[in-house]
């Protein structure tokens, strides 16, 4: 492993609370969020439902999977977390490559026919994930060299797509709300952006991003087809981005409601992970699949 690809993975946060212990990790549950962006690493005692260790790693100019499963050699070697043995193992993947199908449309002969339409699928496994609140299926493509690395690091380990999780999370945590809502789940390089109206999912989509300016550019497209009001439509902001950032800034200017989403209340928190801002690593905090 060359020294320039070891500078391809930064810290970036690191909380482990006293109640963490390895001689107990046989009840706890390891969480990796894993993308080309970075790599997040949650712990949760079962038998309490709560969380009490997290990791975050950010990729530079990391662009493929090949790369990223060479940087969990490094990553073994420096995360605290990853080495012991758990109860269980959860591996949600980050990427573009999926899609969502009804229940009443899905069969599982096709589930690799359903993702070509969207999707390229060389060297990669076509996986599903079940979403009971949409009444649908995510199919997605895990890439082989990823899964094949992951397979040898732990005994048993589950694979899900974020999407599934976030998708079914926000819908659980706003049934109870008749308005349409526009969310906007940001990531580095790319957003999703989710619009709910109640118990129904009307719209999710992704777009690559590099500036502030794509951002809001993608964000006033999706009102524009939508027919969505930038001067009424309820906008929550979800993922790593902080209230002084760039993006954040120039989103006022356009949406008047304007705030941050927070995580749903299905677990507790370590006092010391109650520290990061509610909004950040919604995706491997609110996911219904773990």
């Amino acid at each position: 492993m060359t020294t320039e690809i070891k500078y391809k993975i930064r810290p970036a946060y690191s909380f482990i609370d006293e109640a963490f212990d390895i001689k107990k990790t046989s009840g706890y549950q390891l969480t990796i969020l894993i993308g080309v962006d970075g790599i997040a690493i949650s712990i949760n005692e079962k038998l309490i439902n709560k969380y009490i260790a997290f990791e975050s790693y950010t990729f530079q100019q990391v662009f493929n999977f090949d790369l990223v499963t060479d940087l969990i050699d490094i990553l073994v070697k420096t995360s605290k977390l990853i080495e012991h043995k758990y109860k269980s193992v959860v591996c949600v993947l980050i990427n573009n490559f999926s899609t969502i199908i009804p229940n009443p449309l899905f069969e599982e002969d096709k589930k690799e026919l359903y993702l070509k339409f969207n999707a390229g699928i060389d060297d990669a496994v076509v996986m599903v994930d079940e979403m009971p609140n949409l009444d649908a299926k995510t199919i997605f493509a895990f890439p082989l060299i990823l899964k094949t690395k992951l397979d040898s690091l732990f005994t048993s380990i589950n694979y899900h797509h974020f999407s599934s999780g976030l998708i079914e999370s926000l819908l659980i945590q706003n049934k109870n709300q008749p308005a349409k809502r526009l969310f906007v789940h940001i990531q580095p390089t790319h957003l999703e952006t989710i619009v709910i109206e109640g118990k129904n999912l009307l719209f999710y989509n992704t777009f690559n991003h590099h500036s502030a300016e794509d951002f809001i550019y993608y964000l006033l497209f999706v009102c524009e087809q939508l027919q969505l009001n930038p001067e009424n439509i309820e906008v929550f902001l979800i993922g790593e981005i902080e209230k002084g950032s760039t993006i954040f800034s120039l989103a006022q200017k356009y949406f008047r409601n304007l705030k941050f989403g927070t995580r749903n209340d299905v677990a507790d928190y370590s006092y010391q992970l109650q520290t990061l801002p509610k909004h950040y690593y919604y995706s491997l905090f609110n996911n219904y699949l773990l």
